[in-house]
């Protein structure tokens, strides 16, 4: 999402296949690729590469079984808001399927199911108490949209998710948009075109802005901040943590590690000493080979081995996903200057490796440290710097709804509850004809996001004001600092988090 949340995968171009929904299926195969039959009873856009039915859910028996459970009570709570006089629409666009293997994600099934569980929370919270504003105002269905394993991009999908609304029951708001790919870009400016407020959970491309799509916002933190809290963390911290740094990055046109390269290279001028290194990232399936970074990793060496101590090589900035991070790993593990430290450090909501993969860092003589967009591990034992709503969210999450505690560690969970919170305090704030919010107005309401009309989130107390038509990103959310891997130097325990702004 590393995106953007981190994403598992590299985007590449996918076919797809439209259909409509009561004529016979017409197979419209874009030019590169083969047409290929319909998946049975899809009523959506057709992947034809993956084989997947990206559009509205409305049964889930077409789903996989591990987030059957979670998308049935999202339904449910759906047909009870039915029985009521007033309600709005809120369609949860997001990967809701995975690519068949060897093919990688944007995001794994367990990531599917933490942010439905955290989606499905605050729809609950919502319909049910006073966390996001007034109860009685109209009640919100949540209607999920599944946006396929690589994000695709098509105007038919778009136009589903339009039709999905009515007069009486608008669709005043889409949440969630998955991973800062190219897919998700084009999506946002498709939703902003038709006036369609959005709030990105995980995307932290600040490619994707207020300033080019004028309805989008988001409870991620940019890439910006991700640097800024990098910087800010070793600001603080001059005789523990490195000085001493470089650019490691994907050269590939990904608006995730284009613009947190950008970020990087700016914001931490005064600690990068070397030229950047680039690399290829690999495409979804294909992840980088650790000879790709043979180069960067001889580089890296000579930086370490320059003979003046001063400007000695201690720690890289990398700006890749998370799929290349372990072949980047291996390569590193086979350097010559392997006896010297190296801290890799990342920004992302959650940087989410095997076992085995943090058994390699140590062989490697390597740590990771990241500034992460949540730290549930830490909050559930109230550490200081703890956001205020997170107990009121896991009261609901882990007590009452019974989700394991654990499900929340990599911030998928937090950052959906927290995008879906915040589209509905828009909308209670929003008032139309016959009480009835319209996309208009609860796009107007999201300047109004702040002061008394804060969002008390899982992640953070967090307005929109000040930045909602710059970049459209909440502020006061809390960013904050994890390591994996043993390797010194050792993240500071009392670091505090760096709250956006």
């Amino acid at each position: 999402m590393l995106a953007g949340v981190i994403a598992l995968a590299l985007l590449v171009p996918v076919g797809y296949l439209v259909y409509k929904i009561v004529d016979p299926p017409e197979p419209q195969p874009t030019p590169s690729r083969s047409a290929a039959p319909a998946a049975d009873g899809c009523e959506g856009v057709v992947d034809t590469d993956t084989r997947e039915c990206l559009g509205p859910v409305t049964d889930i028996s077409r789903l996989d079984g591990t987030i059957r459970e979670v998308t049935g009570k999202i339904l449910a709570m759906n047909r009870e808001v039915e029985g009521q006089p007033r309600y709005v629409r809120v369609v949860l666009l997001t990967p809701m399927s995975v690519a068949p293997a060897p093919a990688a994600s944007a995001m794994s099934l367990d990531q599917v199911r933490f942010s439905l569980q955290g989606a499905y929370v605050a729809l609950r919270r919502a319909n049910t108490s006073a966390a996001f504003g007034d109860k009685n105002a109209p009640a919100v269905q949540l209607l999920p949209v599944n946006q396929g394993s690589g994000q695709p991009f098509d105007e038919s999908l778009v136009e589903r998710i339009v039709a999905l609304g009515d007069a009486e029951h608008p669709v005043v708001a889409v949440a969630g948009l998955g991973s800062s790919f190219t897919g998700t870009e084009k999506m946002a400016a498709a939703l902003s075109k038709r006036g369609i407020p959005m709030v990105g959970a995980v995307t932290s491309a600040t490619s994707l802005t207020a300033a080019d799509f004028p309805t989008f916002h988001s409870v991620s933190p940019s890439n910006i901040d991700y640097a800024m809290a990098v910087k800010d963390l070793l600001d603080k911290n001059p005789e523990t943590l490195p000085r001493n740094g470089i650019v490691v990055h994907d050269r590939n046109d990904d608006p995730y590690p284009r613009t947190l390269t950008a970020a990087f290279t700016s914001v931490l001028k005064d600690y990068v000493k070397y030229p950047a290194q680039s690399f290829t990232g690999g495409t979804v399936g294909n992840p980088a080979m650790p000879r790709v970074f043979d180069p960067i990793v001889r580089n890296l060496c000579s930086a370490v081995n320059n003979g003046n101590k001063a400007k000695k090589l201690q720690m890289v900035f990398f700006a890749g996903r998370v799929a290349d991070f372990p072949s980047f790993a291996e390569a590193l593990k086979e350097r010559i200057c392997r006896s010297d430290p190296l801290t890799i450090m990342v920004g992302a909501t959650g940087f989410q490796l095997s076992l085995q993969q943090v058994t390699l860092l140590d062989a490697a003589n390597v740590s990771v440290i990241w500034a992460s967009s949540a730290d549930a591990p830490a909050w559930t034992r109230n550490r200081p710097g703890t956001p205020a709503g997170f107990a009121d969210f896991l009261k609901v999450y882990r007590d009452e709804e019974k989700y394991p505690a654990d499900t929340l560690d990599d911030g998928y969970a937090v950052m959906y509850h927290d995008a879906v919170a915040s589209a509905v305090r828009a909308i209670r704030m929003a008032v139309g004809r016959d009480n009835i919010p319209t996309a208009d107005g609860v796009q107007t309401q999201f300047s109004n996001l702040a002061l008394a009309h804060e969002i008390v989130g899982a992640t953070g107390t967090l307005t929109f004001g000040e930045r909602a038509d710059i970049d459209g990103r909440a502020t006061g959310k809390a960013v904050m600092y994890r390591q994996m891997g043993e390797t010194p130097p050792r993240l500071p325990a009392d670091a505090a988090p760096y709250l956006t702004r």
